[in-house]
């Protein structure tokens, strides 16, 4: 039994002696070995480092040698943008002229009014409100180059009509140009196309005040009121019809009508009529151009 347990603790202390030469030899295979893969290893990284240098070369001989200097920003003017004179003065003008204007769209009926006046022949000027525009895109946009396409002239009235907003407390005539000036850009942005006519929310005998005049003077604005005025927003298509023939004759037919009416279904009834009876007495339909100078007076109703 002795024997035996002598055999085996000689076996394992050989074979521990036998794992521990390999583990030595490996170590030294390992030691011998590591320059070389060290080697290999800074090769390839100096080869991949001379590669992104000369990218880098070639992207800097690319460059200019001078660097283009960014333009100085544009220093905005004080001075307002004056309206172009576009009148023709060689034109002669007929003795009655009669001016429709239409205001608060783009709306539902804007089209249905501009089919009229193309089948009529008949120009107009339509005084377009800001929400209108912004609350039916892309549809207003669609009316509004229609309008200019057609021979319109495309005037600002407001952005919110709101009247204490643009009337009332200190502010309100700048409060008012600010819109009208909101408006303008909004126009311009939509159509390219740059405004200087307005109609005021109300009418200027409304609500404007000795300040609304200087600041709209001063903004290179031209506001008009009208004498005509048959209340469509309240009147049916005969009623409108009526109130036209009594305010024409009641002013003794003046050389120059400026008609407000604005988009409803009457006014669309009442429109065919309202022309037909104004060339009956001889007017003429005309469409705002830069540079007029309306003649009329306001009628007091």
């Amino acid at each position: 039994m002795e024997n035996k347990q002598l055999r085996n603790s000689k076996k394992n202390g050989l074979f521990k002696l036998l794992i521990l030469c390999y583990a030595v030899f490996g170590l030294f295979i390992f030691n011998s070995c590591a320059p070389i893969f060290a080697s290999l290893d800074y090769e390839e990284s100096v080869s991949e480092s001379e590669d992104l240098d000369e990218k880098l070369d070639k992207r800097i001989i690319a460059q200019p040698d001078e660097v283009e200097e960014e333009p100085d920003e544009v220093e905005e003017s004080d001075e307002v943008e004056e309206e172009p004179d576009e009148v023709d003065e060689d034109e002669e003008w007929p003795e009655r002229v009669a001016f429709l204007t239409f205001d608060d769209g783009p709306g539902i009926y804007t089209h249905r009014l501009l089919d009229i006046l193309y089948e009529k022949d008949v120009p107009a000027i339509f005084f377009v409100k800001g929400e209108s525009i912004l609350n039916t895109l892309p549809y207003s946009e669609v009316s509004m180059a229609r309008m200019l396409e057609e021979g319109h002239y495309v005037g600002l009235h407001t952005m919110t009509h709101q009247y204490y907003t643009l009337y009332v407390g200190e502010g309100a005539p700048g409060r008012f140009v600010a819109e009208k000036l909101e408006l303008q850009q909004l126009i311009y942005d939509l159509t390219g196309h740059y405004t200087y006519l307005c109609r005021a929310a109300y009418g200027m005998m409304t609500g404007f005040r000795p300040g609304h005049h200087v600041a709209v003077e001063e903004a290179g604005i031209n506001c008009i009121d009208w004498n005509i005025d048959p209340k469509d927003w309240r009147n049916d298509a005969t009623r409108i019809n009526e109130k036209v023939v009594e305010q024409v004759e009641l002013l003794n037919f003046p050389p120059e009508l400026v008609i407000v009416l604005h988009e409803y279904e009457q006014t669309v009834q009442a429109l065919p009529q309202i022309i037909a009876y104004l060339r009956e007495q001889g007017y003429v339909f005309k469409t705002y151009e830069p540079g007029y100078e309306f003649i009329y007076y306001q009628y007091q109703q």
